[in-house]
């Protein structure tokens, strides 16, 4: 009877060492992407469509929206100047490095009939937003437009004054 006990526990034994083996293996490989694969290679002549990211120099966005040309800014930021029109856009925007806020990464505004032209974002909110790097932020930007320019398969939005970086205004 006791030879039996010991047959059993010794095949236990065995069992359990081998279960233990199997739940031993290696570590899986992550399955998670970083950020930096999936930012889009753009450009003013070329750039993203709305919904991809894009990015430069430790600044990434991706347009969720536009709305060309915007009448209500007015109600908020007043009357754009003689001959232009406002133009908003919404963009998600991620920074990687520390100490940076929403208006040391504002976006510009290009168009890609008209290499001259550049605008600056305005922002709708009357504070800065500290940004904190690798975190999901959603913004609302503003730009004033020559009325000539103000198409949105024209207009460009990019992360600076540099080519790279840039995204349509329409989700192709």
């Amino acid at each position: 009877m006791r030879s039996r006990s010991t047959a059993l526990l010794s095949i236990a034994a065995v069992s359990g060492l081998l279960l233990a083996g199997c739940a031993s293996t290696a570590d899986p490989e992550p399955t998670s992407t970083s950020a930096a694969d999936s930012v889009v290679e753009s450009s003013v002549t070329e750039p993203a469509a709305a919904g991809e990211r894009v990015g430069a120099d430790g600044t990434e966005l991706e347009v969720w929206s536009s709305i060309v040309p915007d009448e209500s800014a007015a109600a908020t930021l007043d009357e754009p100047a003689e001959g232009n029109q406002w133009v908003t856009v919404n963009v998600a925007q991620w920074v990687s490095e520390k100490g940076r806020s929403d208006v040391d990464v504002a976006p510009v505004l290009r168009s890609t009939t008209d290499d001259s032209f550049s605008a600056g974002a305005v922002s709708q909110r009357s504070v800065e937003v500290p940004m904190t790097p690798e975190k999901s932020y959603t913004f609302v930007w503003s730009f004033q437009v020559p009325e000539d320019l103000v198409d949105a398969e024209t207009l460009v939005v990019c992360v600076g004054s540099g080519d790279e970086g840039c995204s349509s205004l329409v989700a192709e």
